[in-house]
């Protein structure tokens, strides 16, 4: 056997083998890498992205949090100040309308006592009358004087 048959055979069989390698097989299998590695660099991509958006999702979120926080704030202090001034107008009221009992009450009672006064005067002055006619009509006499003033009291 010649070594160079044997070399120049297996030249051509390196050959056909590199050949049929690239034909049937290179190119599938770097198709397949080249795809493979677009679908990671994807989702690299996609999942930077993702983690953007939760980061921007969750500085919104703060942002949104720290608003409504000083909104309820301003709400509970404007329902705190209202209700001050419901209380403090109620007391107003109430002072007023107490101060408006009490004048008609003294002015209620002091036309009763100017009425009590005024009857008493009447009462007193009847009484007097009577105890002048019945002086008048009896005999001018001490004893029976005082006992005519205190008949006339008894009733």
């Amino acid at each position: 056997m010649n070594v160079t048959a044997t070399l120049f055979g297996q030249m051509i069989t390196f050959i056909v083998f590199v050949w049929f390698i690239k034909a049937y097989l290179w190119e599938p299998l770097t198709q397949a890498m080249e795809s493979r590695t677009k679908k990671i660099s994807e989702g690299l991509a996609a999942a930077e992205q993702g983690q953007k958006k939760i980061e921007q999702a969750t500085i919104e979120f703060s942002t949104r949090i720290d608003e409504a926080k000083t909104q309820a704030s301003s709400i509970i202090n404007d329902a705190e100040s209202k209700s001050k001034n419901i209380v403090e107008e109620a007391r107003v009221a109430a002072r007023e309308e107490a101060q408006k009992i009490a004048k008609t009450s003294s002015q209620q009672l002091e036309q009763e006592v100017n009425a009590a006064r005024e009857k008493l005067k009447s009462d007193v002055a009847a009484l007097s009358l009577l105890c002048a006619e019945k002086i008048i009509t009896k005999e001018v006499d001490k004893n029976m004087h005082d006992k005519i003033i205190d008949e006339v009291l008894n009733k």
